[in-house]
């Protein structure tokens, strides 16, 4: 059943359907042609988005080293942070609206953000940070860590933002790994009424450092924004890395995706316009952090296109549970991005106000339940504001799927992406409608990662291998031949709480650091509230159970504290001594556990059974 049913002169209106009829076609060809010709689609997209080279590209795309190193754009110079900020220099639009926890609010036009962001960039220059640099940024998601993700990129170097709510050991990790000679961040902010101690991960960490502080041992961030010395903007190749986004980490360390110059602008932008319709009076709010995948979209999108981004960076529920309306009714909100989880709690506790500046909302992250799907449109929404619930990933910094507002919606639908080639393969890999199968992409796009930091072959493992010179994308689905997709979840383990991921491996690491604890397998489990929670199994002396919880809060982030630690006699395995994950979740949920005949571990799958009637069940 469709619940949002546009009329033809609603779509006529939207970004998209005025994009389609420029090219004297509708919608529905515009996708099927997107898909069958790249080389005519994206120099159109372009054209439409407005987007500006330095030099003009000489190939759309160059598959010579093969499909999985597809390059876009080729021969061509662009720069994000150009597009986005330095060539609306002299306009006093506004480019962010911010609001903290506390009240402080500020906007910033586009020519205060291009003052801000050159003084930065020269600063960051003159302390030795250049092309193909690493930075990073640990950060909120406020104007401060804007300017400072645009800085970066302004001169060439490579931004890797981080999640604020990490802790030093996750944090640690990603600047090893990344090779980051810099890192700007800040004391602290507030959260649920509390002050959040960032300094003392920057302390611990011992390197170059750049603080938003009033007062620090380390450079002040605000007397770097204060300089008035201009650097030029680099003038970046598109195959140019611009921001390395990890990946959670399922089968161990983190992996840094890495996002170039050309495709990344390219796709966000036609992402941005055409998904969330963003139009040059809508003000965009998306839920999320700098550090995840959708901060930098949503950023990027929105300033690339001229439009306005708020970004808040307190409790959406705090001093008051409706603090969510009143931030987007008092600042104008007309796009809003939240997740399956944030209207599961606004359901769970009940309310009688509504999104009422809102015409397009944006979700991703995690599946969406039919209940809540319609709670959204239907009451939340009033049923006029259409949803754009999209998915793809860290990797593609991107969408493969996404309804938009031209587009009809039933619950929980996502919508083929355009110019995505996605579709669902069986295990043969055979194109299959309405059967679940994987979500793969039968063509490489732009914004798809160059390959994992440093480890070549576990990119061609992870996302080609599966399929000849398919893209493997790791969730379950299945699609119908309308273009119509439903997701299922991941086909691995990998952990989403309230939207954010993390792979198991990395908790357990966290786990194991805890003395008396022998062995640990980490899964999450269903939540009616939070949509999954985090339970961990650990073998080992009684009673750990809270250091346990407190070393993952730590070294983790407090987002990611476990709901349940259970004490087990031993961690069930295959025989060839793969942890089952899959099956411990399944016993303790009460749900079936599947084919167990590659174990010797029945008596621990019953007793986890067992643990979960008293735990969740009540039994």
């Amino acid at each position: 059943m469709f619940y949002y049913k546009p009329s033809d002169e609603a779509i006529a209106e939207t970004n998209l359907g005025r994009f389609a009829s420029s090219l004297g076609m509708t919608v529905k060809d515009l996708y099927a042609r997107a898909d069958r010709d790249p080389e005519w689609f994206w120099p159109r997209v372009i054209d439409d988005l407005g987007l500006e080279f330095f030099k003009k590209f000489d190939h759309v795309m160059d598959l010579s080293e093969g499909v999985p190193w597809a390059k876009w754009f080729t021969g061509g110079r662009i720069n994000i942070e150009y597009n986005a900020v330095e060539r609306y220099s002299d306009s006093e639009n506004t480019a962010i609206v911010y609001e903290s926890e506390d009240g402080y609010k500020s906007k910033m036009s586009y020519s205060e953000l291009n003052r801000k962001v050159s003084a930065l960039s020269s600063a960051i220059h003159d302390m030795g940070i250049g092309r193909g640099d690493r930075v990073a940024i640990y950060m909120p998601f406020n104007a401060n860590s804007a300017i400072a993700f645009y800085a970066v990129l302004r001169i060439g170097a490579i931004a890797v933002p981080m999640f604020s709510g990490y802790g030093v050991d996750a944090v640690r990790n990603r600047i090893e790994d990344s090779g980051s000679s810099l890192m700007i961040t800040s004391a602290s902010y507030r959260r649920k009424g509390k002050a959040i101690d960032m300094s003392a991960v920057a302390r611990s960490i011992n390197m170059k450092t750049i603080m938003d502080a009033d007062r620090t041992d380390f450079y002040r961030f605000e007397d770097a924004v204060s300089g008035g010395k201009n650097v030029p903007v680099e003038r970046t190749s598109s195959e140019d890395p611009a921001i390395m986004l990890y990946t959670s980490g399922t089968t161990g360390k983190p992996k840094g995706t890495v996002h170039v110059h050309g495709g990344a602008l390219v796709n966000i932008a036609k992402e941005v316009k055409y998904y969330m319709d963003l139009k040059e009076n809508d003000v965009l709010h998306w839920i999320t952090d700098l550090g995840w995948m959708m901060g930098p979209w949503a950023l990027i999108g929105t300033n690339a296109l001229h439009g306005t981004i708020f970004l808040y960076d307190g409790a959406i529920d705090y001093p008051d549970p409706d603090r969510i309306f009143d931030i987007v009714h008092d600042n104008g909100v007309t796009l809003l991005g939240l997740s399956p989880t944030v209207v599961r709690m606004i359901k769970f506790r009940g309310t009688s106000r509504t999104f009422d500046t809102v015409r397009v909302f944006g979700s991703t992250g995690e599946p969406w339940d039919e209940e809540s799907w319609v709670y959204l449109f239907s009451i939340l929404g009033r049923g006029r504001a259409s949803i754009s619930n999209i998915s793809g990933g860290t990797d593609i910094i991107g969408c493969f799927l996404a309804s938009n507002p031209a587009i009809p919606q039933k619950p929980r639908c996502l919508y083929r992406g355009l110019g995505m080639n996605a579709s669902i393969f069986n295990e043969e890999g055979r194109e299959v409608y309405n059967t679940v199968g994987y979500l793969v992409a039968k063509f490489p796009s732009p914004s798809m990662t160059r390959g994992l930091w440093n480890n070549r072959e576990k990119y061609l493992e992870t996302y080609w291998s599966k399929f000849k010179d398919i893209w493997f994308h790791g969730d379950f689905g299945e699609m119908d031949e309308e273009g119509y997709f439903y997701l299922y979840g991941r086909s691995d383990d990998v952990i989403k709480i309230a939207g954010k991921r993390v792979g198991p491996n990395e908790v357990e690491d966290m786990v194991m650091r805890v003395s008396g604890v022998t062995e640990c397998a980490v899964v999450s489990i269903p939540d009616s509230v939070k949509g999954e929670v985090l339970a961990v199994f650990y073998v080992g002396e009684p009673g750990l159970s809270g250091r346990i919880a407190k070393q993952i809060e730590v070294g983790m982030g407090k987002p990611f504290t476990p709901a349940h630690v259970v004490r087990i006699s031993r961690i069930p395995k295959t025989r060839n001594g793969k942890i089952m994950r899959r099956v411990i979740r399944s016993a303790f949920c009460g749900l079936p556990v599947g084919d167990v005949s590659n174990t010797d571990d029945g008596d621990v799958i019953r007793e986890i059974d067992d643990l979960g009637k008293v735990a969740l069940r009540q039994a």
